[in-house]
């Protein structure tokens, strides 16, 4: 499996010994949290500050908060994760995170894009994509379960 950012792939399509299920289920959840995926202090970032501020809040924490804070932050910040601990076949990407800004772009941060750390995807494209994903999934679950 790979997502398609524009003209770069993240994911591993040669791994062969992955489940689509966890992914399926993810994109689920990001369907309806996705729009809302915006907060004011990250109005005025750049992709990078973006993507320190999230990988801190998120992954490296290395400061006096207390679990209870750091598990406040993972509460309010966790739907930005993208992609980490999806599956097998993103391992070797690195972290993603995604959000959508309050004008309807959303933007994917990942280190290891050849065009820099960001790519933005209107909304729409973003929901459509997924939906199309879910339907597909949803379809050949259904022809498997018929086989049986």
């Amino acid at each position: 499996m790979q997502i398609w950012c524009r003209d770069s792939a993240i994911g591993d399509i040669s791994e062969e010994h992955c489940a689509l299920y966890p992914a399926y289920k993810q994109f689920e959840k990001l369907q309806q949290s996705l729009p809302k995926l915006w907060f004011q202090e990250f109005d005025g970032m750049s992709d990078k500050q973006l993507w320190d501020r999230l990988d801190w809040l998120l992954y490296v924490g290395d400061d006096d908060r207390t679990l209870e804070q750091c598990s406040q932050d993972w509460e309010q910040y966790g739907e930005c994760s993208f992609l980490t601990n999806w599956g097998e076949q993103f391992d070797g990407n690195g972290k993603s995170f995604i959000v959508c800004t309050p004008s309807g772009v959303v933007r994917i941060l990942n280190q290891s894009l050849p065009n820099g750390i960001s790519c933005e995807v209107p909304l729409c494209d973003v929901l459509v994509a997924i939906s199309e994903y879910t339907s597909w999934f949803e379809s050949e679950q259904q022809r498997f379960a018929e086989k049986k």
